[in-house]
């Protein structure tokens, strides 16, 4: 008691209280426990330090050997390798890690499942010469492990560590993210770095959405090029297990599964025939299909214990002639997708896993007690949450590091224009303080038997979700313990344990690419398409109505013979061209600021390549905004100067076409850039490899940005629908007719604008 009392000026909420910024700190003046994600649930830290060196030794019982493996693991990358010691004798200071069932006491908890929660326990004390880390289970161990390696590497490179004791244990059991590959594939290299990542935030759930990316033996239509083999998935489970991540498959049913009924052999499961958005729920072949489905991915993912039904957006269950007869037998909509909902998480679970489940529209309160108890309710929502609480349903709080957004999560919004995003969700105090609200006050209604959160980031937007990590440590770290943790700190926390010590003012650069990245949206117009298939529906109703894509008002082109203008105004209008020509230098800034850090910090290089990616497509829309006035000012130009000096004139009218020729080279160069960063990590996006090919159709319902292309260039595919190759030509024309006239010489460019490579 006297030591806690000694410390009591460094209690967690006085730590929390200190990180006020994630700017570079020196090694001197970081604060003890700055870097700590999660925030641990006791923690009494002094300020005094102690120094670990190449005397220390490690003291274990075999038992833990994944563990000492870790911490050893870790040690290395600090700098610092040290050697095993047998037993508990000897007078060198050592680090001592202690499996003792009963020896951490846990204290109060939303799960109700305190004996998952006691698993995942520990304790550090660190003492000159002795540090120990005790847990009930080696779950709680590796936990402490990596809370005494987030420690350390705060004070790097002094190896040392504050005097104190901290006592850990979870709020809720599972702390689940959601990883996005439906439209593309890591390499098995790539998914085992990001596992391994998010254990040492505590996140010991991975859900993985592979669509067509799982070599499917009872569905090879759907298989794409690049796809895991059941081998290669049952490796990234047991990697995962060692880690203690449950690595937990996912399917979607009835609804969003295009990449299914897209292909001819699965047409006759349409609810619609003419929509490849949902399955009939009363086709027996839907259950069959999803049965075998379902049976190879549980038969990859051993040792497993979740599993993901989504049945996410179903809208028009029960609305087409096939299921009307049959939900109005069951008494509605709801009542027959629950009906649906039985059948396949009772086989699901007679195969031995939990089943989530996603408990929204067209379910309805009355339809709960048709559900079975044994499943998981993976969308908290306050309405209803006493309902499935009061049948028995366990529920995790869902929230979202992205929704559909593209180019960058919400983290910071701009100001500039209301903050409510195309997914309807209100963005104005950004995203991390968006997910720990929703967690957090899920928590204090109190409503649920709380089992866990689940963090998602939608890749259909067309995002890296290598960007998604600031969402998913701060998200989890709430399910942890959100107690004395705000959004800002949170953030603050994340940049400190992320990029580690030496972190130059990457909260800058998360500010400058989320408010870039909504400029890149908001700077162009939406118009019906005219080059996409029609939209067929909505969660309203069934329609058939254009698309919406983006485009900007046409560079003007002077009239034949005289260079006049007759359209004055600028493709991008006053606002846009001031907001743009402001962000030029910040974004410069922001890139300055990620080559400063990759040759600051030691980890987490790829991921500030994959954000100066990210700076790179955001700068090249700014240069396109501003070189398109600038062009049209030229345009101008030549229109004034066409009447009295021809020869100023074509010279202006050139410079005009060779800065829309320098453009595409720049737009070129910038997906190339990208190009070259994400397929570190990433598989080909390719139409045909490995014996087996890509069937490009885009979704009815839903428009997924990376399926409008089958390579990148649907980063870039606004632009290449701007009729600049149009323009180009009709200009050069004019240019050489006008050119003849004065006996100039003519010229024969190509622009080639569409063309990428």
């Amino acid at each position: 008691m006297l030591f806690l009392a000694c410390c009591l000026f460094l209690t967690t909420s006085t730590v929390n209280a200190q990180v006020k910024t994630s700017k570079a700190a020196t090694t001197k003046n970081i604060d003890p426990g700055s870097a700590l994600l999660p925030l641990p649930q006791q923690a009494a830290l002094t300020r005094k330090m102690f120094t670990i060196n190449k005397k220390w030794k490690i003291v274990a019982d075999p038992a833990s050997a994944k563990e000492q493996a870790s911490l050893q693991e870790g040690l290395k990358e600090a700098g610092l390798t040290l050697n095993n010691a047998s037993g508990a004798s000897g007078t060198a200071p050592a680090i001592r890690l202690v499996v003792q069932p009963g020896s951490v006491n846990i204290g109060a908890s939303v799960d109700t499942n305190r004996a998952a929660l006691t698993r995942q326990a520990y304790k550090l004390s660190l003492k000159p010469g002795n540090v120990t880390i005790t847990a009930n289970a080696t779950q709680g161990l590796y936990y402490g492990v990596q809370t005494f390696l987030q420690l350390l590497r705060e004070q790097a490179p002094q190896m040392q560590l504050p005097e104190g004791e901290i006592t850990d244990w979870p709020n809720v059991e599972v702390r689940m993210i959601y990883w996005d590959d439906a439209h593309h594939l890591e390499k098995m290299s790539a998914l085992k770095r990001i596992i391994k990542q998010a254990s040492t935030y505590k996140i010991n759930a991975f859900s993985i959405k592979l669509e067509g990316h799982f070599q499917y033996k009872s569905a090879p239509a759907i298989v794409e090029p690049y796809a895991l083999t059941p081998a290669e998935y049952q490796e990234l489970a047991d990697y995962a297990n060692a880690y203690y991540v449950d690595m937990v498959p996912f399917l979607d049913a009835p609804a969003h599964v295009s990449f299914i009924l897209k292909h001819p052999e699965y047409r006759k499961l349409r609810l619609i025939d003419d929509i490849n958005y949902q399955f009939s729920v009363t086709n027996p072949e839907t259950f069959k299909l999803l049965d075998a489905m379902f049976s190879e991915l549980i038969n990859a993912s051993k040792g497993s214990k979740y599993i993901i039904f989504s049945n996410d957006e179903a809208y028009y269950t029960g609305k087409a002639p096939s299921e009307k007869a049959m939900a109005d037998s069951l008494g509605g909509n709801g009542r027959l997708l629950a009906w649906f909902i039985k059948k396949m998480a009772d086989r699901l679970h007679e195969q031995g896993r939990t089943v989530l489940f996603w408990g929204e529209f067209p379910l309805r309160k009355e339809d709960i007690t048709a559900l079975p108890t044994h499943l998981v309710d993976g969308v908290y929502n306050k309405e209803i949450a006493a309902e499935y609480k009061k049948h028995g349903i366990r529920q995790f709080v869902y929230t979202a590091t992205q929704g559909a957004e593209p180019i960058f999560p919400n983290y910071y919004p701009l100001h500039t224009k209301s903050a409510v995003m195309a997914d309807g969700s209100d963005r104005s105090s950004g995203r991390v303080a968006d997910m720990m609200k929703e967690i957090n006050t899920a928590f204090a209604d109190n409503l649920s038997s709380f089992a866990g959160v689940v963090i998602a980031g939608w890749a259909d937007a067309g995002l890296h979700p290598e960007t998604f990590w600031l969402g998913y440590a701060t998200a989890t770290a709430a399910g942890w313990n959100s107690k004395n943790l705000t959004p800002e700190n949170a953030s603050a926390r994340f940049m400190n344990a992320f990029y580690g010590p030496k972190q130059k003012d990457m909260d800058s650069i998360y500010h400058v690419l989320s408010e870039q990245a909504e400029f890149h949206t908001e700077s162009w117009d939406w118009i019906p398409s005219t080059w996409r298939p029609m939209i067929k529906g909505n969660s309203d109703s069934l329609f058939v109505h254009p698309e919406r894509d983006q485009t900007l008002p046409l560079l003007p082109v002077p009239l034949a013979g005289t260079l006049a203008i007759a359209d004055k105004t600028h493709p991008v209008n006053t606002a846009r061209l001031a907001t743009a020509k402001a962000m030029l230098p910040r974004n410069k800034y922001a890139l300055q600021l990620i080559r400063d850090n990759k040759s600051l910090v030691k980890s987490q290089l790829y991921n500030l390549e994959v954000l100066e990616s990210v700076a790179a497509i955001c700068g090249q829309n700014l240069r396109m905004l501003v070189t398109l006035n600038q062009v049209t000012d030229l345009l101008q130009k030549a229109s004034t100067t066409g009447a009295t000096n021809s020869t100023q004139a074509i010279k202006q009218l050139d410079a005009a076409m060779d800065m829309i020729s320098k453009l595409k080279t720049q737009r070129d160069s910038t997906l190339a850039f990208v190009e070259k960063i994400w397929f570190k990590e990433w598989q080909p996006l390719v139409e045909e490899a490995n014996g087996r090919k890509f069937l490009f159709e885009v979704d009815d319902i839903k428009d997924h940005q990376p399926v409008r292309t089958i390579d990148l260039s649907y980063l870039i595919y606004r632009e290449l629908h701007y009729p600049l190759e149009e323009w180009w030509s009709n200009v050069q024309k004019v240019r050489n007719e006008y050119a003849q006239q004065h006996k100039l010489p003519v010229v024969n460019k190509t622009l080639n604008w569409q063309q990428y490579r």
